[in-house]
């Protein structure tokens, strides 16, 4: 019976992608998305090449990125993930200062910009504004 409640959750809410290569991390971002509703994790990833091909195998509907990851960073796989999930709407959430690479990663494909440090709040609300309209790429300040 939990099952098909499962299901019915995963059916009705919006996917997500959780790819980082700190296992710390991973766990913070899957926390703060299965705690709201309408949000549930699809997978995990924790390079960049595993990042591409769950990207493929999952669809989802968004992918929280990071930029510092080994085999492929995120910058480098993000042109890839954008070609093998078209309709994914890709936020990277990076340690590095948005003056510093933002503007790479908002032309390299990625829909949102937000540092690590962001408020839980700020990033569950990132992911449902892109999962619910495609917006235009924006930074988003770690505190506002």
């Amino acid at each position: 019976m939990a099952q098909a409640s499962s299901d019915v959750k995963s059916a009705e809410s919006i996917s997500v992608l959780i790819c980082d290569d700190s296992v710390e991390m991973r766990q913070l971002l899957v926390q703060i998305v299965e705690l709201r509703d309408g949000l549930h994790v699809a997978g995990e990833a924790a390079d960049g090449l595993e990042a591409i091909a769950q990207a493929v195998r999952l669809q989802p509907a968004v992918i929280v990125l990071d930029l510092s990851m080994p085999h492929m960073t995120g910058l480098e796989a993000l042109p890839e993930i954008k070609r093998v999930a078209p309709s994914a709407m890709v936020v990277v959430l990076s340690g590095f200062s948005a003056s510093i690479v933002a503007a790479d990663v908002l032309a390299a494909g990625a829909d949102r910009y937000l540092e690590k440090g962001a408020p839980p709040s700020l990033i569950a609300k990132t992911i449902e504004e892109l999962a619910s309209a495609k917006p235009r790429a924006l930074v988003t300040p770690h505190a506002l």
